[in-house]
């Protein structure tokens, strides 16, 4: 992901963005309307898809609820990482 500053988050925060843009992208809903379906602008998720502005995990939680989406704590050992 070209566009996403990665000046001021580590790489798990810059992965879960990356994901994120992915769903939104492969769920065919613009920013617009994912926004709409939250109740914020679209310039917050803009800035946030950007790394421009940071939002709160109840914010993330919603705008992966309108996508049909939701966030899960999983062990490292059932990840594909290695480690």
């Amino acid at each position: 992901m070209k566009n996403i500053s990665t000046e001021i988050i580590n790489d798990n925060e810059f992965d879960l963005i990356c994901e994120y843009i992915k769903l939104r992208n492969k769920s065919n809903i613009s920013q617009s309307e994912l926004a709409k379906r939250v109740g914020i602008a679209r310039s917050t998720v803009a800035r946030m898809e950007k790394n421009l502005h940071s939002i709160s995990l109840g914010t993330f939680t919603k705008l992966l609820e309108a996508m049909n989406y939701k966030l899960e704590i999983v062990g490292k050992e059932d990840s594909n990482e290695p480690g």
